[in-house]
Parts: C-alpha cells; structure tokens; sequence
C-alpha cells in the first residue's frame, strides 16, 4: 500500500499544475489558429521542433543523469551537492559550445527566426538541470509549481503580445523565451541554488559515472525526436508549412492526453527505481501496470470519441479543418507511446541506458522509412500513419524484452475487451454519422467506468469526506 499511496501522491501532486497549465493552453487553441496564419504556426512549430533535437545534443542527458543518481543517494545532502556542482559546472561549457557553433553554422542554414532558437535552447537547458535537480531532492510540489509557473507565464505573456499588442508570430517566441526565464529564476530560489552549487566540488568522477549512464541516452533522445518530430520536417520539405500547420493543430489534441502519462510518469519512474529490489516486485508491476492500461486507453478512447462533436468549436480557421482525420491515427499512436514509456521505467531502473537506446533508434529508422515511403501515395496520412506504427512496434519490442527478466504483463481479460472496444471507436469516427457516434461516445463512458471502478470509488470516497470536513 506504500508504494501505492506514494505514487498516488505524487501523481496528484505533479498533476495540479501539469494539468492545469496544459488545458488552458489547450483551450487557447482557437485563439491562436484564429490569429495566427496556418504558415506562422507551423513555423513556430517547426522552431521547438529544431529545439528538441538540438537539446539532447548539447546538455548531453545530463540532467536525466542527475535525477536517476540523487535517487540513488537521497537524504545525502554531501552526495547532492558533488553531483549537482559537477553537472551544473558542466551545464555552462554544454552552453558555451552550443552558442559557439550555432553562431558559425546558422549563417549558413538559413533558418527563419534563428535568433529565438538560439535563447530556447539554452534556457531549456539550464532550467531543466534546475527542474531535475529539485525532482531529485524529492519535492514534487515545486517542481510542479516551477512548471506551472513557465507555462502559466507562457500563456499570460501569449495573450497580451497576440491580442493586446498584436505582435503576431514574434508575440509567441517573446513569450515562450520570458516563460523560460520566469521558471528558471524561480528555480533559483527554490533550489537554494547558492547552498548547494560550489565550482570547487566539481569531480571528475562523479562527471564519469554520470556520463556513463547519460551519454546513451543522447541517441535515444535523438531517436525520441525522429519518431515524434521528424514528421514535421518531412511534412515541410514535401508538402509545405501549411501542411505542417494543419498537422500541429491536429496533434494538439494527443498532447493533451499524453501529458497525463507525463505527469504519472515523472512519479512512476521514481517508484520503479526506488522498489525494483523489492520482494514482490513483479506482482506489484503487474497490477499497477494493468490498472494504468485501463485508464489510459479508456481515456485515449473517450478523446476520440467526442472529437466529432467538438473539433469545430475548438478549431476555428477552416484552414485546419483537414487536422481532424489525422486525430484517431495520432491518439492511437500516443497510446502506444504510453505503454512504451510505463516498460521504459524498468530499464531506467536498471540502469540500462543502451537497452533504451537500441530500441528507440530501431522505432525510428521505421518512422522516417514508412513516412519517407508513403508521403507522395497519401500525402500528410503518411506522417501520422508512421508514427503509430513506429510507436507499436516500439512497445512490441520492449514488451517482449522487458518480460524477459521482469514479469510485467497486461491481464488478458483486460486487453481483449478493450481491443474491441478501440476497434469500434475507430471505425465509426469516419462515417460522420452523429447518431451512430454518439452511441458509441455513450458506451465508451460506460465501458471507462466500469473498467475503473476503483478509481471511481476512490473519487467519490475523497468527495464524500471533502464534504463532510465542509459541513
């Protein structure tokens, strides 16, 4: 029960202001297609597309290396401060050789707006060092709280710079580079920075042991962004920005639901890591991973089932309008990147960097191949075709190599019903029949509950007592 409460918590926690931030982004949805031109958002998109390459590449994984070691050594303040003065020393070369070659190699490029992918990346790597770093000492609640504060300043600043200032494409990267810096400075605070930072306790083995561990995970990062964001660079060379667009907004939907899998991944690899020696660790992985089956395709299903109903109200230039064919094929494929990430944990537990890597690569050399194969036959389908076969292949390797050493299976009498289930979703989403559709929304919500009844009970529990406390 400890190992679940723990998690319980802390996926409340990390939820509060995950959630919160992501919906009402989300929500701006409308406001930023309705101003911004098809082609600017699309550039935008391709910009933090550009970002989350050249990310792995330059903080080296090192702040995924911190938090996996300070697990290792919690409530060791001494063991925090050798690893935290080393990685963060580091963090100011990785920065240094970043700004250097971009500023010899982008003359060259040509890249629109390069100025803002200069001062993202950078800001994204000294914030998530100072993010990771505060995960690591075991303080959910500001790490929230520093998340909440990028995206909700993010947002603030998005609203007043597109619609009070009306400064179009440039409102969005001014506010997205002020967002970062608002969270980096409160990070500051809450780590207590200059309590544990000392240039002098840099160790060259400490940076060893780490980089051991993290350098692996720089492919795997890489091969991360080419099953996820190579679509968009593939869609731009072929098809144009306003293709990309169309296929931006049409993710929006998947990335709200994958940010509960984000959030309940953040305390699900801690608990993992921490009981992996445990004596009943395969039955308690099992059953937790079961359960977690459960919520989330039923989740992924809900969201499909209701897109008929509500895309025209959250889209509302009709340039978008083609975006809502690709949302059953890119919410399929985020639920296989669910069931990816949850197996993931093991080898984050084992240490076992190279394993992910090999997987990964393997997931993307499919991508490109399959997109590259089928863009000119069926235009942007290829793109989110790609990446759903690319994260189910992906999630039928690690299943099989996962259950080699650990069991940590899906129940049967689970995952047949709810094959059929998706199975059903899917095929009426096409027909534009709404009387057929909304037959089919009733009975997923049916079918949600009574798979997580557990969950339901649990809600109502917590709603009765907040009642009583109330009266």
């Amino acid at each position: 029960m400890g190992r679940k409460a723990d998690l319980a918590k802390n996926t409340a926690i990390l939820s509060i202001g995950k959630l919160l931030t992501k919906l009402v982004s989300f929500f701006l949805l409308p406001l930023y297609t309705s101003i911004l031109a098809d082609e600017e958002f699309g550039l935008y998109d391709v910009l933090i597309t550009y970002g989350t390459v050249l990310i792995p590449i330059f903080n080296w994984q090192f702040d995924q290396g911190l938090f996996r070691f300070m697990l290792d050594t919690r409530g060791d303040d001494e063991k925090h401060k050798d690893l935290f003065s080393t990685l963060f020393t580091s963090c100011f070369f990785q920065v240094a050789l970043y700004v250097v070659l971009f500023l010899l190699i982008s003359p060259f490029l040509h890249i629109e707006h390069a100025i803002f992918l200069l001062f993202y990346v950078v800001l994204h790597i000294f914030f998530e060092m100072l993010h990771q770093f505060i995960r690591g000492r075991g303080s959910s609640v500001k790490y929230t709280i520093a998340s909440f504060i990028a995206t909700t300043a993010i947002t603030v600043m998005n609203v007043i710079t597109l619609v009070v200032l009306k400064m179009g494409l440039q409102g969005m990267f001014i506010s997205t580079l002020i967002g970062q810096s608002i969270g980096i400075v409160y990070l500051i605070f809450a780590t207590k920075f200059w309590k544990f930072y000392s240039i002098k306790r840099f160790s060259k083995n400490t940076f060893k042991q780490v980089g051991a561990y993290a350098f692996p995970l720089i492919p795997n990062n890489l091969a991360w962004w080419v099953v996820n964001a190579s679509d968009r660079v593939i869609i731009k060379h072929f098809l144009g920005l306003a293709a990309n667009g169309i296929y931006a907004a049409a993710n929006k939907f998947p990335n709200v639901f994958i940010q509960f899998y984000n959030i309940l991944n953040l305390s699900w690899t801690e608990t993992v890591s921490l009981h992996y020696e445990d004596e009943d660790r395969d039955e308690f992985l099992t059953e937790t991973m079961t359960a977690m089956f459960k919520l989330f395709s039923c989740a992924c299903f809900g969201i499909t089932a209701v897109m008929p109903f509500i895309f025209k109200y959250l889209v509302v230039r009709k340039d978008y309008a083609p975006g809502f064919y690709h949302i059953p094929i890119l919410m399929y494929a985020m639920l296989f990147r669910v069931l990816v990430g949850l197996y993931s944990c093991v080898y984050v537990a084992q240490k076992n960097a190279k394993k992910i890597a090999v997987t990964s690569i393997v997931s993307a050399v499919i991508n490109v191949s399959v997109n590259l194969i089928l863009v000119k036959f069926i235009g942007l389908y290829a793109a989110s075709v790609s990446t759903l076969v690319a994260f189910a292949v992906m999630f039928t390797v690690r299943y099989i190599d996962v259950n080699k050493t650990v069991h940590m299976k899906i129940k049967a009498n689970v995952a047949v019903p709810t094959i059929v289930i998706g199975a059903v979703v899917v095929s009426t989403y096409y027909t534009g029949n709404k009387i057929l559709q909304g037959a089919v929304f009733l009975v997923v919500a049916v079918y949600s509950v009574m798979m997580n009844m557990d969950y339901v009970r649990m809600a109502v529990d917590k709603a009765k007592k907040l009642l009583h406390r109330g009266s």
